[in-house]
């Protein structure tokens, strides 16, 4: 090879070899940056395992649920009906946006101020237009409601009141979590059917006779009910030992009055008077006088002492019950019939116009248009009905069965009574409204109550879903009686498959109610629940058959109304509103920042204490309801990244060993041949230096 050959070569060895040098120098601080970022993903998965969040556990929730400001700034079952709130150092409470446009509306200062009671109601009539209560609630435990003047707000900015109505509702109680004498209000207890079954719930009689009622009648049981309820609401009064029942009852005499038309406005005061006499019977001034928001109260335009209230309160009770007696007492037409008002199932008789039971005949058939209760199918007479209650429907098989005179129309509407009545006995209400008796004992259980409620409806009283499988009809056996038969055996009503003659329609109560039990828990638990209410009994899995399942609800005598929990939660709330002053934060509605806010100390949680009825700054920890747990969630995910970056950068790393070690092969080469040619060209030059010397 020639010397410029040479030289060439050896320029261009040495050129890539010192290209490949460069690039195993630029690999090996590839890999030192990986091995960085390896010790920074584990030291992140090591701390990610550290990870916490705050969870709420008590004994009325199923499971510990995340913190949320909701579940700390709304009344229910979870919170015992006590806000549990979010403070600044200083003490201000921390409002969200929604509650922060209420406090603004009531005109109340950052720094807090003086409450009233118009304040009070403005406070509570603006949560209903921002929509964290509904106004039904607003209107329930308010004196006045102010509505929102829709328009006006709109152009403002913000809460505008337009038109105040009176209400039906509940004072501000000026010392509620000021050292008011705090109030038991959780009322959710768990409890098995066999506990349900001999509960005042379970015990309580079926009232039949609510089908045979008419315009101006009431049924026996609910006059009795209601008798005995003025008894004790007048014994109460006496012995000056007062309750939510006679507040209930004032307040409802004095709303009751002001809704007439044309009432006389003097005596009207006196209602309201007597109301607020019985609301405030405790709060006496130094001249012994009976005072509101720091104002005797007067009656008949005299203030009023302790001993002349409970006068009046208890004369007030008495008139209500004598009129109650006088409503309700049997008349005289005028041809001398005695016209019932107090009616029974014994006190009608089953006739072409009048439906009523079949009291004296084990035959499912009777004169008239007859009702035949049945247990194991076995017809009740007269005093065996009576004796039917709640448990016996839940636990037993008790069916209703008509006379062959009664169209399908006619007999949902008496199944449909009967149903309303007895679920209502379990706490469902006309909608979602919590009423706090039986298993309805906060938003969701409502929820379910009526979502059961819902679909029993749709599966057992539509005409659309009738059980007529074979069969034809028995006055005399229900072993022969189609109509029985298929009740027994069908989630719907079930009667005879006989063409256009008469039938006979049956209802199976037992499985109606325990179909509902099933809905209950199906709206509670959702696609999670295990238990299915089929086409058939056979196919359906009904909650009442598993003796372990455990409900959730008030099996007690209520101490506190719901509206008077609610009432009694916004009072604490707007009180300590008043008194600390607050500050608005229009990120704690996210769980996320909220529980930060928290954990670090940003803000402090100001909970009830039970001993004195005040509240004060605690650490979390320390209210008994929120603790903090591992973040498994948290850890999973954490794991999961740490998995996915750990692979990239271990692939990463391999395709960098591979290019080194064939830069190492390809400088190893480069190395060899660098030496050779440089050997080549010394020679060259030795031997052309020889030649010219020569």
């Amino acid at each position: 090879m020639g010397l410029a050959a040479s030289q060439a070569r050896f320029l261009c060895i040495t050129a890539r070899k010192a290209d490949c040098e460069y690039k195993s120098t630029d690999l090996a601080q590839q890999k030192l940056e990986i091995t960085n970022q390896l010790s920074d993903i584990s030291n992140e998965y090591s701390n990610a395992l550290n990870s916490t969040k705050l969870v709420w556990d008590n004994m009325n929730v199923s499971s510990a649920c995340p913190v949320d400001y909701a579940l700390l700034m709304s009344p229910s079952a979870a919170n015992d009906y006590n806000p549990y709130m979010l403070s600044t150092s200083s003490g201000a409470i921390v409002l969200n946006s929604t509650y922060a446009a209420a406090a603004k509306a009531a005109g109340i200062s950052k720094a807090g101020g003086f409450g009233s009671q118009e304040s009070r109601d403005k406070f509570i009539s603006a949560l209903s237009s921002q929509g964290i209560i509904t106004e039904e609630t607003a209107k329930t435990i308010t004196s006045n409601f102010y509505s929102v003047d829709e328009d006006a707000t709109k152009e403002a900015g913000q809460i505008v009141f337009g038109n105040v109505t009176p209400t039906n509702g509940i004072p501000w109680n000026t010392i509620a979590g000021m050292g008011d004498e705090p109030k038991e209000k959780y009322a959710a207890d768990d409890f098995t059917l066999s506990e349900l079954c001999l509960s005042d719930i379970g015990t309580t009689k079926v009232d039949w006779a609510q089908v045979l009622l008419k315009e101006g009648q009431v049924t026996d049981v609910e006059y009795e009910s209601q008798m005995e309820s003025y008894k004790e609401m007048i014994s109460s009064a006496q012995s000056r030992n007062f309750t939510s029942q006679v507040i209930g009852q004032l307040n409802m005499d004095y709303y009751n009055y002001i809704s007439k038309d044309g009432y006389d406005a003097g005596k009207a005061d006196e209602y309201e008077s007597i109301m607020l006499l019985a609301q405030n019977y405790n709060n006496v001034d130094e001249n012994g006088y009976i005072v509101s928001n720091g104002n005797p109260i007067k009656y008949q335009n005299n203030p009023v002492t302790q001993d002349k209230a409970w006068s009046l309160i208890v004369s007030q009770l008495k008139a209500d019950q004598e009129n109650y007696q006088n409503k309700y007492k049997d008349t005289v037409d005028e041809n001398g019939n005695i016209v019932k008002t107090q009616v029974s199932i014994d006190s009608v008789a089953p006739s072409d116009s009048q439906i009523g039971f079949n009291r004296d005949s084990n035959n499912i058939n009777d004169d008239g248009k007859a009702l035949t209760v049945l247990s194991n199918g076995i017809a009740l007479n007269g005093d065996d009905i009576t004796d039917v209650d709640i448990a016996d429907v839940l636990t037993g098989n008790i069916t209703l069965i008509s006379s062959d005179d009664f169209s399908l129309s006619e007999f949902i509407q008496v199944v449909t009574k009967l149903f309303d009545k007895m679920v209502q006995t379990l706490g469902y209400t006309d909608g979602t409204t919590v009423s706090g008796i039986g298993l309805n004992v906060d938003e969701q259980a409502a929820s379910a109550l009526s979502f059961a409620y819902n679909m029993i409806m749709k599966r057992y009283l539509n005409t659309g879903r009738i059980a007529k499988i074979g069969g034809n009809s028995s006055a005399t056996s229900m072993i022969d009686n189609a109509a029985y038969k298929n009740a027994e055996e069908y989630n719907a009503i079930g009667t005879t498959n006989s063409g256009s003659g008469n039938k006979n329609y049956a209802i199976s109560l037992s499985n109606m109610l325990s179909a509902f039990l099933t809905y209950y828990d199906n709206g509670l638990q959702g696609a999670d629940s295990p238990y299915v209410v089929g086409e058939t009994v056979e196919t359906s899995k009904y909650v009442t058959e598993d003796a372990s399942y455990v409900y959730l609800g008030n099996l007690k005598e209520e101490t506190y109304s719901m509206s008077e929990k609610v009432a009694d939660f916004y009072d604490i709330l707007y009180n300590n509103i008043i008194e600390n002053g607050w500050r608005e934060d229009v990120s704690i509605d996210d769980s996320e920042y909220l529980e930060n806010c928290i954990k670090n100390g940003t803000y402090s949680m100001t909970s009830l204490n039970m001993l004195d009825g005040y509240y004060y700054q605690t650490r979390y920890n320390e209210t008994g309801y929120i603790a903090e747990v591992s973040d498994e969630d948290a850890i999973a995910r954490a794991e999961a990244e740490f998995n996915a970056k750990k692979a990239e950068l271990t692939y990463k790393e391999d395709k960098i060993d591979i290019k080194t070690k064939q830069l190492d092969a390809e400088i190893s080469s480069l190395s060899t041949e660098y030496e050779t040619v440089k050997s080549l060209i010394s020679k060259n030059i030795e031997k052309t230096f020889t030649m010219f010397q020569s």
